[in-house]
């Protein structure tokens, strides 16, 4: 056995070791809306579910095995590789009189070679934060190629056998928005600083991502997206295939209506519960993450640039982003995004005076408070049911079209562009100034 694989299994072992308590679980029965999209899918569902063989990847407490046998299987597999919640859901089957319909099986669905019975259905919660992270998906997966009845093995999926594969939730949708902070970086740049008329700014490198470089997951409010989101992966269960995870580029440009700051991109994710054809998806259960739905525990993904960003209204913001899974530890990915050369727009006349606009357009270079190229990679999650943190990250900066010259933001002078940043700024600070 190779050191890798030694990393792999300890990292493994850590990992469902910390879905071994109880906490995580209750954090999970105690998120209504997830919950209640995978009841009312497996309800609505009944005449699928009847008389079937279902395997439940994942199970942990055993509330999804619960609701397939409600909703009448035959039998339920209930695979989870955690002892301490295997024995928990067995008490809570057996509280539910279920014991002869489902059956608790504690291993890691890969450690598995066969079950008694041919699978007809697989159920599974295996989202993480942003989707992708804990790589549960791949088990999901691997439950699929090798115990589905029409299971392909590591063939591509023909279009009869996929209009027949039944696995809940069938579809995944990430999505990504620009937002503004209005209270995280606002308090790590005011509050340290003058703390009761002390400056506490020495303290910070004890604060745990201080510095803004993992991701964070919190709550976001409707209200600081500066724009709607973009999709930017799209996962059909059926077919997806475990190389597909490895790297996932996307990329998007968020054409900027009105004059805005940055500070960094928002993510979060939809599921579906579709029982055969695409045409059929968009009809299905949904379970939402967005900041416009109801709270979940995934709550939503915030990715910081290394310093806000002004783009005027009319601009362009390009962003590429990239999915590369850790190196270090499969089940986390090195997430980075990048922001080229944000195309220029018209600027607000009403701000601009006329007198200086032709010359402003056609003469000076445009001038930016940042760089034009902004790379972060973040791969960190601060959550409890995140794992093995780091704080490998790093960024860079070029700009062939940066005037040496450039002013300071916020700047005095009369210039048009300095003067519209500041009357943005000063807008801003009054409405979110830090008591």
């Amino acid at each position: 056995m190779d050191s890798e694989q030694i990393d792999d299994n300890n990292l493994d072992k850590q990992y469902f070791e910390s879905y071994d308590k109880f906490q995580v679980h209750e954090l999970m029965l105690r998120d209504r809306p997830r919950v209640t999209a995978y009841y009312d899918a497996i309800m609505s569902n009944k005449h699928l579910f009847e008389n079937k063989v279902i395997l439940d990847v994942g199970s942990g407490t055993g509330i999804l095995s619960m609701f397939a046998a409600k909703a009448g299987a035959k039998l339920v597999y209930a695979v989870d590789a955690c002892p301490t919640i295997c024995d928990l859901a067995i008490e809570l089957i057996k509280c539910n009189h279920l014991q002869d319909k489902i059956q608790v099986i504690n291993k890691p669905i890969e450690d598995i070679d066969k079950f008694d019975e041919n699978i007809d259905i697989i159920i599974s919660e295996w989202m993480g934060f942003y989707l992708f992270h804990e790589s549960m998906l791949e088990s999901v997966i691997y439950a699929r190629d090798h115990f589905l009845n029409l299971s392909s093995g590591n063939d591509d999926i023909t279009s009869d056998q996929n209009e027949s594969i039944i696995i809940f939730p069938s579809h995944a949708y990430l999505y990504c928005a620009p937002f503004v902070d209005q209270n995280i970086r606002i308090e790590l740049n005011t509050m340290w600083k003058d703390y009761f008329d002390l400056n506490m700014l020495s303290i910070l490198p004890y604060i745990k991502n201080s510095n803004l470089k993992e991701c964070i997951i919190e709550t976001i409010e409707p209200s600081q997206l500066v724009h709607d989101a973009q999709l930017i992966q799209s996962i059909d269960l059926r077919t997806i295939r475990i190389d597909d995870l490895y790297i996932m580029r996307s990329f998007c440009e968020f054409d900027i209506d009105n004059t805005c700051i940055i500070s960094g991109f928002c993510f979060w994710f939809d599921c579906y519960f579709s029982s055969n054809n695409n045409s059929s998806i968009l009809r299905s259960t949904r379970l939402t993450t967005s900041p416009y739905s109801i709270k979940t525990h995934w709550k939503q993904t915030l990715v910081f640039l290394t310093e806000d960003i002004y783009p005027l209204k009319g601009d362009t913001v390009p962003v590429n982003i990239k999915f590369k899974k850790s190196l270090k530890n499969r089940r986390q990915y090195q997430l980075s995004i990048v922001i080229k050369k944000i195309k220029e727009g018209f600027m607000n006349n009403n701000i601009i005076d006329n007198e200086n606009l032709n010359n402003d357009l056609n003469i000076r270079k445009r001038q930016r408070r940042r760089s034009s190229t902004i790379s972060s990679d973040k791969r960190n999650i601060n959550d409890n049911k995140s794992m093995h943190k780091s704080s490998d990250s790093s960024s860079s900066n070029t700009d062939d079209d940066i005037d040496s010259n450039e002013h300071p933001i916020p700047c005095s002078c009369v210039r048009d562009r300095c003067k519209l940043i500041k009357t943005i700024l000063e807008k801003y600070n009054e409405e979110n100034t830090v008591q």
